[in-house]
């Protein structure tokens, strides 16, 4: 900055220096400022005069010449001012004297103060000051026709030129000063701005790097949630595939418990047609008690009731065949109890926890089918034996009179077996009855355990639907990621532009 204003301040010494050799030259030639010249008479030329005017005359040139010297040795040289200040100086005290005192160039003075001014150093001012009040004050009282053109110049001008002097440098000086403080603030100003642009760049720049590591770590977790919904949607469609499959299962289930359902109503229908038919062998063996009572009372007439015990006895044989039949019967019916019972049993452990009740119903049913094989092998094996006795009987019904004597000891074994046999018959009527009534209880845990497994049905369908419904959720979660992870990326490289922004404003 300061080798700009020495060369600019150069040549306008340069231009002062020029425009002194030419009013001097003008001058010496023409003499066209004579008419401005003087208060009185005319100058007389002594060689005093041109003796001044030659020697200030040449001393711009020498200070001119200093300066250049100065500048090209050194552009910021610190005495390069003063010497351009003094040119100035100087050049105004040869064009005033050259020009023979001529009032037109004693406005020189203000011109090469503004010039100087452009140094804006007070101390060059002050010095530039003193010498146009020196050069006044001697022109006035030791060589008035040096400086004014002629020997008689008003004291009340010099006072003039002095407050004008005067005022013009005190104003100059005052711009200065105040100039430097508008300056000074302005470079305050300017120095507090710098200081809170840098300080809003280091924070520009701090939120940068914390924004690219936030997106960085946002990025990261984001990632992360990308793949853990990713892992939750096969998740999801593998619970969904097993509650497709607990459906399926469930439905075949709920086909075999109808299945077990439609056997325990036909078990049920047997066992109430048996307990008919337990009636009937019930009263028929009652009647037959009361036939051996009266076989036992009326002994004596064994010869007339030969032929109704003949006819009671075929009665009883077929009794007896019918008895054996049911107790068949019974025994299949066992039989297809225990293996729906088992069939059961299965089903339930399939069910895990939801089967356990019918777990337990189904042991149930297979400790009845167990009863009911063991008593219908015990009515079997009587029947067996009663079919055998009928047959010996009715043997010895027809061998007639020949056993007569015999049949009262037969009649009483046959009592005693007979009372035995209703005492049987009697449990198993008893064991019909109670098999009726679980059959009964079968068929509504039966119902009820189908109730249920519709209900978990139920359940199973509000859970997939409730899974597709988190998949898709998922899915939007993963769409919404990868958008986040997008603007994230888009984010990390304005990031990186603002950092290379920083870091060439730096």
């Amino acid at each position: 900055m300061q080798d700009k204003k020495n060369k600019l301040m150069l040549l306008l010494s340069g231009t002062a220096v020029l425009l002194n050799v030419l009013i001097f030259t003008v001058t010496r030639l023409f003499d066209p400022f004579h008419h401005a010249v003087g208060h009185g008479t005319g100058l007389e030329k002594t060689s005093f005069l041109l003796g001044g005017q030659n020697a200030l005359f040449l001393l711009p040139f020498v200070f001119f010449l200093a300066g250049v010297y100065s500048f090209f040795r050194n552009r910021e040289h610190p005495l390069l001012p003063w010497i351009n200040a003094l040119t100035l100086t100087f050049a105004s005290f040869s064009m005033i004297s050259g020009s023979g005192g001529a009032v037109e160039f004693h406005f020189s003075i203000f011109m090469v103060i503004a010039a100087a001014a452009y140094y804006e150093n007070v101390r060059i001012i002050s010095m530039m000051t003193g010498l146009f009040a020196i050069q006044h004050l001697l022109g006035f009282f030791v060589t008035p026709q040096l400086v004014f053109g002629t020997d008689q110049y008003s004291f009340l001008m010099l006072l003039i030129h002095a407050m004008f002097l005067i005022l013009t440098s005190s104003a100059t000086i005052l711009q200065i000063h105040s100039k430097r403080k508008i300056t000074a603030q302005l470079e305050a100003e300017k120095q507090r701005k710098a200081n809170n642009l840098y300080d809003l760049i280091r924070d520009v720049k701090s939120l940068s790097d914390h924004i690219r590591s936030t997106s960085r770590v946002v990025s990261s977790k984001s990632e992360t949630n990308v793949q853990t919904n990713q892992e939750m949607r096969h998740a999801f469609k593998e619970v969904t595939a097993g509650l497709e499959n607990q459906i399926v299962s469930i439905e075949q289930m709920e086909a075999n418990l109808q299945n077990i359902d439609r056997s325990i109503q036909t078990a049920l229908e047997s066992s109430e047609e048996l307990m008919g038919n337990a009636d009937i062998t019930g009263q028929a063996m009652s009647a037959s008690q009361q036939k051996v009572i009266g076989l036992q009372a009326h002994n004596q007439q064994i010869l007339q009731a030969m032929a109704s015990i003949v006819l009671t006895m075929g009665t009883l044989k077929q009794s007896a065949a019918r008895a054996q039949g049911m107790s068949n019967m019974i025994q299949q019916v066992a039989d297809q109890t225990n293996l729906l019972a088992l069939n059961a049993s299965i089903e339930a452990a399939r069910a895990g926890e939801h089967g356990a009740s019918f777990a337990v119903v189904a042991s149930e049913i297979r400790k009845l089918s167990a009863q009911s094989r063991f008593a219908a092998e015990e009515i079997q094996s009587i029947m067996s034996t009663i079919h055998q006795e009928s047959e010996i009987n009715f043997a010895q019904v027809e061998r007639g009179q020949e056993v007569a004597k015999r049949s009262a000891a037969d009649v009483d074994a046959f009592a005693d077996d007979f009372n035995q046999m209703h005492r049987l018959i009697d449990q198993l009527l008893h064991y019909i009855l109670t098999m009726n009534r679980m059959m009964g209880a079968i068929k509504t845990d039966s119902s009820s355990v189908a109730s249920e497994m519709n209900e978990i049905a139920a359940v199973i369908e509000e859970e997939m639907a409730a899974m597709e419904e988190l998949s898709a959720m998922s899915d939007s979660q993963i769409t919404a990621a990868e958008q986040v992870d997008e603007e994230l990326s888009n984010l990390c490289k304005l990031s990186d532009e603002l950092q290379e922004q920083m870091a060439d404003a730096d």
